[in-house]
């Protein structure tokens, strides 16, 4: 009979000695599931505003395990953040999560549907909205595509014209445009051969043959049209 009591204390306490092991373990997974649990996002290259902004995006991966947060995710998060250029995410563990981002330069504004947009050099339309800074920079007006504009940027910046003395820029359906100088000049381009029209206008501007003139006309090759102010 003694022995049969010994044998059920036995069994009581292995019983006890699972059931608090089994507690502790659970507690424990569950303290340690807790511990990459995102908690920091941490946002740098941009301005507080900006960063606010981005923030109440991001705020759906808090209280995301750590592990399940993709590069990927976060990417497809910031891409309606038109004027970011690049972005870099570096998960730290257990729970942060840095992002440095680089943000697009500002070429121009436009105007789509009524409403002001930025022309960033990553080659996107910014919404005006997305934008906390005052950018003093030349109107683009017309119908382009982005890729019309960036041409004629990286033409313009590649013969080493003066850019920030452009206030206006005019498109037409010809794939011509006409640029407006903070002068009033007025310098009309060809639909082709943009480079070398380039070229001859900076002659001109080089040896002084533009004092009172109002328009340069060079979309006919080979010809030169100035108007005088006067007339």
């Amino acid at each position: 009979m003694l022995r049969s009591i010994n044998k059920y204390k036995l069994y009581l306490y292995l019983f006890f000695l699972i059931f608090l092991s089994s507690i502790f373990n659970f507690k424990f997974l569950e303290n340690y599931q807790d511990m990459f649990i995102l908690k920091n996002i941490n946002i740098n290259g941009v301005s507080y505003k900006e960063k606010k902004y981005i923030e109440e995006e991001l705020y759906k991966l808090k209280n995301t395990n750590i592990f399940k947060i993709t590069e990927n995710k976060v990417l497809d998060i910031l891409t309606k953040f038109n004027f970011i250029d690049s972005i870099y995410v570096n998960k730290v563990i257990p729970s942060s999560i840095n992002i440095n981002i680089s943000k697009t330069d500002i070429l121009a504004k436009t105007f789509i549907n009524g409403e002001v947009f930025y022309i960033g050099k990553n080659g996107k339309f910014i919404n005006s909205h997305q934008i906390f800074e005052q950018y003093k920079t030349a109107t683009v007006f017309g119908e382009f595509e982005i890729k019309e504009f960036l041409n004629l940027y990286n033409i313009l910046n590649n013969q080493k014209l003066e850019i920030g003395n452009i206030e206006q820029y005019y498109y037409f359906k010809n794939r011509r445009w006409d640029l407006v100088f903070s002068n009033k000049l007025v310098l009309k381009l060809p639909s082709k051969n943009k480079s070398d029209s380039i070229k001859i206008y900076k002659q001109l501007l080089n040896n002084d043959n533009l004092t009172n003139i109002k328009i340069v006309d060079l979309r006919v090759i080979n010809q030169i049209i100035m108007t005088n102010i006067n007339e």
